[in-house]
């Protein structure tokens, strides 16, 4: 499995920050991987769930099994059961001659992630609670009962309880998985930390784009402060390649920062230092516009045309930056 590349590619030291919140919940973690019981992971969108779950396994008695990692929203349901639990040759229209195994067998003797669980259906959510009351899997269209052994890691960015109070996900599933549970805290609720993820960032996005940036101006870092980053850290990383792709100088600029982050008026957080009530400059319709034609120019160039690429780099579909290409005349 490990030569098929089901590795765990991060560690703890892949968790950047020295704040008291993320270090309490890398201690925490630290301990889970010692113990082989279930772990439920709770976090916002963005925090970097799955990179804990990587971590866990690395430090478990597992770390030298596979790690296979599956997005329970990403894939249909249909095609979902078939992915955890394998089919058997016939099992359905298109089925593979001598069946495939499921993940759940596959990942044997190690870990499997199963990110977004509050997204499986109630028939899923019953399958998955049979494999871990009884560590045992029957693919689709076979009579065969097959012994697993694997640790199961789960995560969402629900209220899993707040779920199986709604009757939208199963109580005995919940109590089964909520063993050990894990919050990574959200990028908001742990600032100081946001120095550290920039430079690292700006160092991933200088040798990426083959840039030498040394930094951010001050009131820049002030504006990421000020952020409430609905998208965590995931959001800071994809601002930070933006930022150094839009750059062409030593230092990212504070206004650069602002039309990043769409701002136009900036609000303290409760907990910023008082130095951070300012207000942007608004922009004029003319700068907006030629930062807009200038910012789709340079994504397209750090990517070679691929307008799928550009997009995502922008922030912005592809329906969007081709209406914009359209408009400046790209």
């Amino acid at each position: 499995m490990r030569s098929r590349g089901h590795v765990a590619k991060y560690t703890f030291d892949d968790i950047l920050g020295k704040s008291a919140k993320i270090k309490s919940a890398i201690e925490k973690a630290r301990r889970f991987g010692s113990v082989d019981a279930t772990v439920l992971i709770y976090g916002e969108t963005g925090v970097g769930k799955e990179i804990f779950a990587h971590a866990i396994h690395n430090v478990s008695p597992r770390k030298d099994g596979p790690f296979i990692a599956v997005n329970c929203a990403a894939v249909p349901e249909n095609l979902l059961e078939s992915e955890l639990f394998g089919y058997a040759e016939g099992a359905f229209t298109g089925a593979k001659k001598g069946g495939k195994k499921g993940v759940f067998e596959m990942a044997n003797g190690g870990t499997i992630f199963l990110d977004e669980i509050s997204e499986m259906s109630d028939k899923l959510q019953t399958r998955l609670l049979r494999v871990l009351q009884e560590y045992e899997i029957m693919p689709l269209g076979d009579a065969r009962l097959i012994s697993v052994d694997v640790r199961v890691i789960a995560a969402t960015n629900s209220d899993l309880r707040g779920m199986v109070e709604k009757k939208l996900f199963r109580s005995d599933l919940y109590y089964r998985i909520n063993v050990l549970t894990l919050v990574v805290p959200a990028l908001r609720e742990r600032r100081e930390d946001i120095p550290i993820l920039v430079d690292h960032f700006l160092q991933v996005s200088n040798k990426k784009f083959q840039k030498n940036i040394k930094g951010i101006e001050p009131r820049g870092i002030d504006l990421f402060y000020a952020h409430e980053w609905p998208g965590n850290t995931r959001e800071l990383q994809n601002i930070m390649e933006r930022l150094v792709i839009l750059t062409d100088g030593d230092y990212i600029s504070a206004d650069l920062v602002a039309e990043s982050l769409y701002i136009s008026q900036i609000k303290p957080h409760p907990t910023s230092s008082p130095q951070l009530q300012f207000k942007t400059k608004p922009q004029k319709p003319q700068t907006k516009a030629s930062f807009d034609k200038k910012a789709i120019l340079n994504a397209l160039a750090a990517t070679d045309g691929h307008k799928k690429k550009a997009a995502r780099i922008l922030g912005i579909s592809r329906t969007t930056l081709w209406r914009r290409m359209k408009k400046y005349n790209i």
